[in-house]
C-alpha cells in the first residue's frame, strides 16, 4: 500500500507529474465528495444553460434563420459563462481547501464540511482576483502569446499562495514571481503534462458521443437528434470535473518550490524530531 503524499518536499518534473496522480487515486472519493457537494451547482447551472444555449443555436439553424453575429450571445450563453466562472472558481478552492487542511491533519483526508468552512473565507478574495488574473493573461496572449504563456504557472501559483498562506492579491503576486524564479521551466513542464492528460480524458469522455453526432449528421444531412445534442453538452460539463487534477500539481509545484528555497517542511520535520526526544523523557505506559 502505497504511503499517503506528504507535500512538504522537493520534488523533479517526473515526482510533481506522477504524484498527482497518486494523490488523485489515494484521496479518490472524499476529493469527489467534496467536489460534487461544493461545486455540483454551479456546475449543473452551466450543464442546464449550454443545453438551452445548444437548443436554440440548433433551432435557429434547422429553421433556416440567419442568426446576427449579436444574436448568437443570448442569455442562456450569459448564464453558462457565470456558472462557469463560479464553478471553476470553487473546483480551484475545494482542491487547494482539501489539500491545505490534508496537510494540517497529517496527511489524512479532511471532511467536506472542514472544507467547505475553509472554502467559504477565501471564495470573494479568490474569485475577485481569478477575475483580474484572467484579465491579465488574456491581455498577455493578445500582446504576443508568449507573455501570456509565460503568466500560466505564475498565476496559477497566486491562487495556491492565497490559500496556503492566507495572502493578499498583491502579496500573492510578488510571491509568485519569487518562487517560481530559476523553476520556470520544471513548473510549466510539470502542468502542461498534466494538462495534457486532462484534455486526453476530456476526449476519451466526449468523442464517443461527438463521432456519434457527426456520423449522424454525415448520413441523415440533417441536424443531430436532441437526445444527442443533449447528451453530448451534459457530458462536455461533467467532464469539466477533471479540472481537480492541475489544482493537485499546482499545490505539488508550490510546496515544492518554497522547500527547495526556504526549506519549511525540513525545519517542521527537525522540530518534531526534538518534541518526540522531550515527549520520550514521559513515564512508560503500565499495562
Amino acid at each position: 500500500m502505497n504511503q499517503n503524499i506528504e507535500f512538504r518536499q522537493v520534488r523533479d518534473f517526473g515526482q510533481l507529474v506522477n504524484d498527482t496522480f497518486i494523490f488523485g487515486k489515494q484521496n479518490l472519493k472524499p476529493l469527489l465528495k467534496a467536489v460534487f457537494t461544493i461545486c455540483g451547482f454551479f456546475l449543473i447551472a452551466s450543464c442546464v444553460a449550454a443545453i438551452f444555449y445548444a437548443l436554440r443555436l440548433q433551432g435557429s439553424m434547422e429553421s433556416g434563420e440567419i442568426v446576427k453575429p449579436g444574436q448568437v450571445f443570448g442569455w442562456e450563453y450569459a448564464l453558462n459563462l457565470i456558472s462557469m466562472l463560479l464553478f471553476y472558481t470553487s473546483i480551484a478552492l475545494t482542491v487547494f481547501c482539501y489539500i491545505n487542511l490534508y496537510i494540517q491533519k497529517g496527511n489524512e483526508a479532511p471532511g467536506v464540511e472542514e472544507v467547505w468552512e475553509n472554502a467559504k473565507y477565501y471564495f470573494l478574495r479568490v474569485l475577485g482576483s481569478g477575475l483580474l488574473l484572467a484579465i491579465l493573461f488574456m491581455v498577455g496572449v493578445v500582446l504576443c502569446v508568449i507573455p501570456g504563456i509565460y503568466l500560466w504557472p505564475i498565476t496559477s501559483l497566486m491562487i495556491a499562495i492565497m490559500i496556503f498562506e492566507n495572502g493578499t492579491f498583491s502579496y500573492s503576486f510578488d510571491r509568485g514571481f519569487k518562487l517560481i524564479k530559476g523553476s520556470w521551466w520544471t513548473t510549466f513542464g510539470a502542468m502542461f503534462i498534466v494538462f495534457l492528460v486532462l484534455f486526453a480524458a476530456t476526449m476519451a469522455v466526449v468523442l464517443p458521443v461527438s463521432l456519434l453526432t457527426a456520423g449522424s449528421i454525415f448520413l441523415t444531412k440533417t441536424q443531430a437528434s436532441t437526445p444527442i445534442l443533449i447528451l453530448n453538452t451534459v457530458l462536455q460539463s461533467f467532464a469539466q470535473i477533471f479540472y481537480a487534477l492541475p489544482y493537485i500539481v499546482v499545490s505539488l509545484c508550490y510546496f515544492s518550490l518554497v522547500e527547495a528555497k526556504e526549506g519549511t517542511g525540513l525545519m517542521e520535520r527537525v522540530d518534531m524530531i526534538g518534541k518526540s526526544e522531550t515527549d520520550s523523557d514521559l513515564p512508560e505506559e503500565q499495562y
